[in-house]
């Protein structure tokens, strides 16, 4: 289990964690993730095609929003590409996945698909990773990768 358990942060701040040695594609991406607290925001997700804090694909569940979205951050600038509004209970774990392949992306909620969207700005391999936004405190466990490439 790994977690974000400081509520510091506010506003447009982003907690990163960042596998360092890992670098892929196109790929499947899976996590367990239960929302605890935070009052400004809450939840959080996987990165992937991640190039450097300012320059990756993410996709996240947001409670105190009722919403699952996928964005990419473009030098340090966070875009949504979808949006889909989901309720999330906090306090209960539930699974986030995404599957990309070439500039295809489609993102599920807790086994049910919500996101797909075409988006061409990350074309490289990257590494993957864990999200958090301002002061929320949320869990993830059971990260799983698969690589697609091959």
């Amino acid at each position: 289990m790994f977690a974000q358990t400081s509520s510091y942060g506010a506003g447009y701040h982003f907690n990163l964690a960042v596998a360092e040695d890992t670098d892929y594609k196109d790929l499947e991406i899976e996590v367990k993730f239960k929302a605890v607290k935070g009052r400004e925001d809450r939840g959080g997700g996987p990165v992937w095609r991640y190039k450097d804090p300012n320059n990756y694909y993410i996709c996240r569940a947001n409670p105190l929003e009722s919403n699952y979205r996928v964005y990419k951050v473009v030098n340090g600038v966070r875009k949504m590409l979808e949006s889909a509004t989901v309720k999330i209970p906090s306090g209960v774990w539930h699974s986030l996945r995404v599957v990309q392949r070439g500039n295809h992306i489609q993102c599920w909620y807790d086994g049910k698909k919500y996101l797909d969207v075409v988006d061409n700005t990350f074309t490289d391999s990257g590494k993957i990773g864990l999200w958090t936004k301002a002061d929320a405190v949320t869990y993830f466990d059971n990260l799983e990768v698969s690589d697609l490439s091959k």
